[in-house]
């Protein structure tokens, strides 16, 4: 270049290569927003396309059939490998394929700036995707392209397959080395579909015939759904010599009829207590609890492997030896809930805030009871007043509503282990014409209920003919009670004491089935039950007399089974 004036030179050269540069810019921003502009015309499977890095994943997608979906008018958010991220992957199965590529769409809109993105969602093929903070990836997949726009959703570019996370029963089904696996697997059973099979006519005994269509269910699953993706759990799986600890330490309080029946109930339980709500780091916390309120230790616990699974998180541990007394715990009976009774028209439920659960039952019905009274007024020659004089007084909680049936019961059901227990309750008897202390006016009425119990598996109670001494014969008395026609279990306590009270075994009138004796035995307070399963217990009146329209008033807010264990 030939210039007289090189300082004009000098200007006109930058302006010149300025120029250039900005044009080039220009052309690459109009490029873009023409591309962008072309993109959010076209569907979600005309965008992956026009990338070449993702012509494996575009293949991929006509191969499992997800391109028709991805036409369609929803809207989708898509995690989209990089034709990298599928080098080694065996793509030859279809099934396979189609598991995979379905955990890489999402219903739904899904930009960066979404703050629900980073949250779980859930693929259209029911798997949950995570997203890692720490390493800043959806299911072990990172985004490399964000926000890719078309008409019908968004893509997100990975630099991998975002993982299809197995959900925790899919995980466990597969690692059968495990006796918990084994057990939870063995309970499958297969049933016929009705909503899905076709009836196709009628066999020779008049009987539909059915294209039977079969469907798996599983008691344990059904109870605790490992195997659905929308439940989120933890679940603790301790290898065999772990299992085995709690599995002999649990079975003499799961006895059943027979020892197939005791092994089954027992593993159930030793697998139904490691099921955790939520995603819970073991590692933070010494004693968990479960889903069933038993609580677990895990401090200083030996982790040999953890699964994050699509509905959750599986730890494989070596060992966590549960207490027996957390789970064996004791049972609380609330009055109010009882199962039926002689005539629910005369049980009442009260609202008291003293009470458990602030209600308790009554039974509208009266008792006469006789009581030595302290003397008003000293009679001569005496110069002070005796406790000498005998009174009677009628007890009733309505007066214009009696129950007159002898041995009226209210029946309560639960479940039990085979164990020793003892049995508490509370009766609290707060109506003030029932008790004077002082004894000036009248005494204080003497609240005496008695327990019949029908163990699991036996007969239940019922009302039944029982005859006297001299052949006479109550057609209430109370049968198939575990302790016989002759005995039951006998709470006393007086009016107006709130407190719980230790019921113990009476000896009962025959016939009448009044109460006679305590008995005085070292066993007395305690209920053996043999067989695990559901008790039935009938609290009943009629104590101290079965004459008409007296016999006898009942109170409970609550009855306690307390277990004996001998072990931690």
């Amino acid at each position: 270049m030939n210039c007289k004036h090189k300082t004009k030179c000098f200007i006109i050269l930058p302006i010149l290569v300025l120029s250039v540069l900005m044009t080039g810019c220009y052309e690459n921003a109009w490029e873009n927003h023409a591309t962008q502009d072309k993109l959010l015309k076209s569907d979600l499977v005309e965008a992956i396309g026009s990338k070449a890095e993702l012509s494996t994943f575009l293949s991929m997608l006509k191969k499992t059939g997800y391109d028709e979906l991805l036409k369609t008018s929803n809207e989708f958010t898509v995690f989209a490998p990089t034709n990298a991220a599928w080098s080694g992957v065996d793509t030859s199965n279809v099934d396979v394929m189609r598991k995979l590529v379905g955990s890489l769409i999402v219903y739904k809109f899904y930009a960066t700036d979404n703050e629900n993105l980073y949250k779980s969602i859930k693929s259209v093929n029911g798997k949950n995707i995570f997203y890692e903070p720490n390493t800043q990836t959806f299911n072990g997949a990172k985004i490399i392209t964000a926000d890719v726009r078309s008409a019908n959703g968004i893509i997100h570019i990975t630099d991998k397959i975002v993982e299809r996370k197995n959900n925790i029963w899919e995980y466990l089904s597969g690692n059968s080395d495990y006796l918990q696996s084994q057990y939870i697997k063995s309970l499958n059973d297969s049933v016929m579909d009705p909503e899905k099979s076709v009836a196709i006519g009628v066999n020779a005994e008049g009987n539909i015939k059915y294209d039977t269509i079969w469907k798996n269910i599983n008691n344990f699953l059904q109870k605790y759904p490992l195997d659905i993706e929308d439940s989120v759990f933890t679940y603790i799986v301790v290898e065999n010599d772990g299992f085995n600890t709690l599995y002999n330490k649990y079975k003499n309080y799961f006895q059943m009829g027979t020892p197939a029946q005791t092994d089954s109930i027992t593993r159930f339980n030793v697998c139904q207590d490691f099921v955790i709500r939520g995603i819970v780091d073991i590692t933070l916390s010494d004693t968990l609890t479960d889903v069933d309120g038993v609580k677990i230790p895990v401090k200083n616990a030996i982790i040999q492997s953890t699964y994050n699974a699509s509905n959750g998180r599986v730890y494989i541990i070596k060992e966590s030896n549960i207490r027996l007394k957390d789970k064996i715990k004791p049972i609380i009976i609330q009055g109010e809930n009882y199962n039926k009774a002689s005539d629910a028209n005369y049980v009442f439920t009260r609202y008291k805030r003293w009470a458990q659960g602030e209600r308790d039952i009554v039974l509208s019905c009266s008792e006469s009871q006789s009581d030595s009274l302290w003397r008003k007024v000293p009679l001569a020659p005496d110069i002070v007043v005796k406790k000498d004089s005998v009174a009677s007084k009628t007890y009733v909680i309505n007066s214009g509503l009696i129950a007159n049936v002898t041995n009226f019961y209210i029946e309560y059901k639960t479940n039990v282990n085979s164990a020793n227990y003892d049995i508490y309750y509370v009766a609290y008897d707060d109506i003030a014409d029932h008790f004077d202390p002082t004894y000036t006016s009248f005494g204080v009425y003497k609240v005496i209920q008695k327990l019949f119990i029908s163990l699991p598996g036996k007969d239940p109670l019922k009302y039944g003919n029982i005859p006297d001494i001299n052949g006479v014969v109550n057609k209430n008395g109370v049968v198939n009670n575990y302790l016989g026609d002759s005995r039951c279990f006998v709470g006393e306590d007086l009016a107006g004491v709130h407190k719980e009270t230790k019921l113990k075994q009476w000896s009962l009138v025959t016939g009448t089935q009044l109460i006679e004796s305590a008995n005085t035995s070292t066993d007395s307070g305690i209920m053996a039950v043999t067989k695990t399963g559901t008790l039935t217990i009938w609290l009943c009146n009629t104590a101290r007399s079965n004459a008409a329209r007296n016999q006898g008033l009942l109170f409970l807010d609550y009855i306690k089974l307390v277990p004996r264990i001998t072990e931690e």
